[in-house]
């Protein structure tokens, strides 16, 4: 089905922002083979913009706060943001407010059961383990320290 007049493409739009919040880049995304008109799908990308019903800013508060909740690090949840279209000018004041050392602690402890192994080898893949989850050298190495203090 091809979406010929504004009016379709606003209903489209809207359905899909019954379900869950969308970027500009992801609505753009998902439309830009459907419509007869990549203008018309501009312009009511950018009315919804202007009547808030799009809002990259809280699309990237909701998807910060989900991400981090499920133990992922602060260069995985940017590099995800930047992919759906989400500027660092957003990103970066909403991140600062979080305790990425704490939360890379609460993962760590989730990982080894309350107990941290003592081979390196063991160590090690544990720290791979963080960065992989997107947490940087200085939150891992911290919340390691804290572990061991606990």
């Amino acid at each position: 089905m091809n979406l010929d007049n504004s009016k379709s493409v606003r209903l489209k739009i809207m359905d899909f922002l019954a379900r869950r919040e969308y970027t500009t880049k992801e609505i753009f995304h998902k439309l830009e083979k459907r419509v007869v008109s990549l203008n018309i799908l501009e312009d009511e990308i950018n009315k919804l913009v202007e009547e808030g019903l799009i809002n990259n800013e809280r699309f990237a508060e909701q998807y910060i706060h989900s991400r981090s909740s499920k133990g992922y690090g602060p260069f995985k949840i940017e590099l995800e943001l930047k992919q759906k279209g989400i500027d660092e000018t957003i990103s970066k004041p909403l991140m600062v407010s979080i305790d990425w050392t704490n939360l890379a602690l609460k993962v760590l402890k989730k990982k080894t059961g309350d107990q941290l192994p003592l081979e390196d080898k063991q160590l090690l893949k544990l720290k791979k383990f963080l960065s992989y989850r997107g947490f940087d050298f200085s939150h891992t190495e911290r919340a390691f320290s804290l572990y061991k203090e606990s």
